[in-house]
């Protein structure tokens, strides 16, 4: 990874910036510069960088603005984030530590000691780092142990398992270039649905398949968005004649020609109010069965909550 890895530079020094520019270019890094917070924070979400070097202090937001902000984000919670910083006050370390920064450099930094930081962190990166590469959300290891840690509490809490349909037959007619479009957008609407719940998780379990798990009065009001937004937006991933109709002809499983519907999202909505939920695998079996129902359904996108004691 580390030798087409790319690193997120923000600082006001241009001096600085062409520095170490020069130093991780040197070292075989791809880097993107920003001069200010407001920058930083932008280039990021436009970027991906594999890791961000922020000054403490900078116009318009602060290193520590930009890591708030870019942690608050589901795809960001694993980026490593070095601080860059001339002030050496430990309470200023301390505050950052709770920000979940990954590491500092004091300037001046050598020249060897900023390669070695990066490389470092970019490996240890790799290791924990079991997000989908597309939509950068959290992968099927981070899943579990959130549902677990869940489960361990004994709190009220429900995992949405949300399906596209028709997503297969999209794909083969419009190709995977139109297919990773619309995943990712899917993701983005989930992302934001989730945001009524500030201490929701948004998982990628692989292909169409995405998970929440949020607090139980939170999850319908999440559904509701969800399936709203994909209803909405669905359409516009077709061409003009399929949307005139209302339907595309693709081909089936078995190889013959067949009208499908729009996408739509099925969920199923698996909670411990009314039965205790013991383990991962019983949240993924109810939660399969549920998606499975709500797939069912004829028209647009549905949700279904299990009722079940």
């Amino acid at each position: 990874m580390e030798h087409s890895a790319k690193i997120l530079l923000a600082d006001d020094s241009h001096a600085i910036r062409f520095l170490v520019t020069e130093i991780l270019t040197n070292a075989g890094f791809t880097v993107i510069q920003a001069e200010d917070g407001q920058e930083a924070i932008e280039k990021t979400y436009k970027e991906n960088p594999d890791l961000l070097i922020l000054d403490y202090e900078m116009p318009k937001k602060t290193g520590f603005d930009v890591v708030k902000e870019v942690r608050s984000r589901t795809g960001y919670l694993h980026t490593p984030i070095i601080i860059f910083t001339a002030v050496t006050d430990k309470s200023t370390k301390l505050e950052g530590l709770g920000l979940d920064i990954d590491d500092y450099l004091t300037k001046p930094a050598d020249e060897d000691e900023i390669v070695a930081r990066v490389k470092l962190l970019l490996k240890r990166s790799q290791q924990r780092m079991d997000s989908n590469p597309l939509t950068h959300l959290p992968g099927n290891p981070s899943i579990q142990a959130r549902v677990e840690r869940e489960i361990a509490s004994e709190k009220p809490f429900a995992v949405l398992y949300c399906d596209l349909n028709n997503f297969k037959s999209f794909n083969d007619k419009y190709g995977f270039e139109a297919g990773d479009r619309v995943l990712k957008t899917t993701s983005e609407i989930i992302v934001n649905a989730a945001h009524q719940d500030p201490t929701a998780f948004v998982g990628h379990i692989g292909g169409d398949d995405f998970i929440v798990v949020s607090s139980f009065d939170k999850a319908e009001p999440i559904a509701q968005e969800i399936t709203a937004q994909v209803d909405k937006i669905a359409p516009t991933f077709y061409s003009q004649q399929d949307q005139a109709q209302g339907y595309m002809i693709s081909t089936n499983r078995k190889g013959e020609e067949e009208k499908f519907p729009f996408l739509a999202m099925g969920i199923g909505i698996v909670h411990n109010t009314r039965r205790p939920l013991t383990s991962f695998a019983m949240v993924s079996n109810i939660g399969s069965e549920l998606k499975c129902l709500a797939k069912q359904h004829e028209k647009g996108s549905y949700y279904i909550m299990d009722r079940r004691s």
